[in-house]
């Protein structure tokens, strides 16, 4: 709104452009909601058809601990990245892990954080990392090749795997600015 009103001060914006941008941000606006109503959808129909209580019988019954499940959890993720935008992600795999991580008495922030770091991961990996297309196609230099930008993004890339392994280990580091 801010931002609005100083474009308007400004002179910047004329009547026509602020039109364009009503009818943009309309638009951007009815694809998130539509995204929300459809994993909401997704979630209750997950929750009917029992998933996510098979998926943690299952798990129970192997008898895999936390971390495997974090294992499992954090490589679904990072697949999922290579494939889907952070969203997407996010609507699919929480729906599926949520049930499983609440009764343990997690902390739903420190959940909700290795979740948009797994998928962040993902985003920036081989063979379909999202991020790195978008790198790619913002720049305007013809020399920098798209193995160029994935090979500059892997050691982000393992970085953040190492904080995303630090905080499943002391989950206490992504709840310190809650206390």
């Amino acid at each position: 709104m801010l931002g609005l009103v100083i474009a308007v001060v400004r002179r910047r914006m004329t009547l026509r452009g602020f039109w364009e941008a009503l009818l943009e941000t309309g638009h951007i606006t009815a694809a998130i909601l539509f995204l929300i109503t459809a994993a909401s959808i997704y979630s209750r129909m997950l929750g009917l058809a029992g998933l996510p209580n098979e998926l943690g019988d299952i798990l129970n019954e192997t008898r895999l601990g936390f971390v495997w499940i974090m294992v499992i959890y954090v490589a679904l993720m990072i697949f999922l990245g290579t494939l889907l935008d952070t969203a997407s992600i996010i609507l699919v795999m929480v729906p599926l892990f949520l049930p499983l991580v609440e009764p343990m008495g997690l902390s739903l922030v420190w959940f909700g954080i290795i979740t948009v770091v797994g998928a962040e991961i993902g985003l920036l990996t081989l063979p379909l990392g999202i991020s790195c297309f978008v790198i790619k196609a913002t720049l305007d230099d013809d020399r920098i090749k798209l193995k160029d930008v994935f090979l500059g993004a892997i050691p982000f890339a393992f970085v953040m795997l190492i904080v995303l392994m630090i905080l499943i280990r002391f989950p206490a580091l992504s709840l310190a600015i809650l206390n």
